[in-house]
């Protein structure tokens, strides 16, 4: 017969990130991720991100007790904001992320918290995805003082 235990003092997991994933990851990623400006935020979240020399792409997440206090809340939050990191294609990109959140969303029933969770990530994973991509330049005209052809004058 099995024994399941649980210790309350045990070092929280790296997020949510799978073990292969943390092995991927730099040790003190997430510290150096929270001590930059956070790159993309909304009424709800705030993500810091850094670009990887290589995909895929890691989300971590910090959703506080303080602000959902039900286990089951925090977790639909976190089942949420993978789906919308799969469905924004951003698991395949070479970013790693740290996804915070830092205020509780209006509480009208669970469905009402996670349509406006969801809402509010894709918006927020679309930015990102967009500043990990780099937009290209719409001018595609050479710049005054360069010649047209591009090579130098000798």
């Amino acid at each position: 017969m099995a024994v399941v235990t649980s210790s309350a003092h045990a070092a929280p997991k790296a997020a949510s990130a799978s073990p292969s994933d943390r092995a991927r990851v730099p040790r003190g990623a997430v510290q150096a991720l929270l001590r930059q400006r956070p790159g993309v935020g909304s009424e709800h979240f705030k993500i810091h991100f850094r670009v990887l020399a290589d995909p895929p792409g890691v989300l971590f997440m910090a959703i506080p007790k303080r602000l959902l206090a039900r286990a089951v809340d925090r977790n639909a939050v976190r089942r949420v904001a993978r789906e919308a990191w799969r469905a924004a294609s951003l698991a395949g990109a070479p970013v790693v992320a740290m996804l915070r959140m830092t205020a509780s969303p209006p509480v009208r029933g669970a469905r009402h918290r996670k349509a406006l969770v969801r809402k509010e990530l894709d918006a927020a994973f679309r930015t990102l995805g967009k500043r990990v991509a780099g937009t290209p330049r719409d001018d595609h005209q050479p710049s005054p003082g360069h010649p047209a052809g591009g090579g130098s004058d000798r």
